[in-house]
Order: structure tokens, then C-alpha cells, then sequence
């Protein structure tokens, strides 16, 4: 049974790297009339390892944010202050954002 599970595991991992050393000839040699040839392998490796799905985290959860200290023109005076979050300063009453914040919370505590 254990040279079974071994022939199988290695069978896998012959085809993976068959299929890693096309790719890389593919690439030192790109085909310009298959300019899509490895969509299908991107897909099935999307549907493998479940990246196809939601993962529930919104990609403008990365975007809204500055990366300061991530680019090479980055002046140093950024680079100092890259953990200072600047915010506006709120004006005493207002609460609008606190309320916004807490009817979210509440929406996503009520869907649970």
C-alpha cells in the first residue's frame, strides 16, 4: 500500500514538473499566437487551491491605504513619519463616522 501512495505522489509530481519545465521554455520562448496558452492551467490552479472563491477580504481594504516606505522615490521625510496616521481632526459633535462605524459593526454582527 505505502509503494502505491509512493508511485502515486511521484506520477503528481512528475506531471508538476513537466508542466513547471514547459512553462519555463514557454517563457524563454513566448509563443505570440498562443498569447493565452496557460489560462486554462491558471484557472485550474484557481479552482485547486480555492482561490476562485471570495475570500471575504475586499481588495479596497489594501488599496485605500497609502503605502508610504514601499517606493524608491520615496523622500526620507516619508519615510519618518510612514507610522503617523494623519486623520482629520473631528470637530466636538460630530459623530457621524463613530455612527457609521457602529451601524456596520451591527450589520455584520446581525448577519452572523
Amino acid at each position: 500500500m505505502t509503494s502505491d501512495i509512493n508511485t502515486d505522489l511521484d506520477l503528481e509530481l512528475d506531471g508538476l514538473l513537466q508542466e513547471f519545465q514547459d512553462v519555463v521554455e514557454e517563457l524563454k520562448a513566448p509563443s505570440l499566437s498562443k498569447p493565452h496558452a496557460y489560462q486554462h492551467v491558471l484557472q485550474e490552479a484557481k479552482s485547486r487551491t480555492g482561490l476562485g472563491e471570495d475570500s471575504g477580504v475586499e481588495d479596497s481594504d489594501y488599496s485605500s491605504e497609502a503605502s508610504l516606505g514601499n517606493s524608491l522615490n520615496t523622500s526620507e521625510e516619508e519615510l519618518h513619519t510612514a507610522g503617523i496616521t494623519l486623520a482629520p481632526k473631528a470637530k466636538l459633535g460630530d459623530t457621524r463616522e463613530l455612527e457609521s462605524f457602529i451601524d456596520m459593526l451591527d450589520r455584520e454582527l446581525a448577519e452572523m
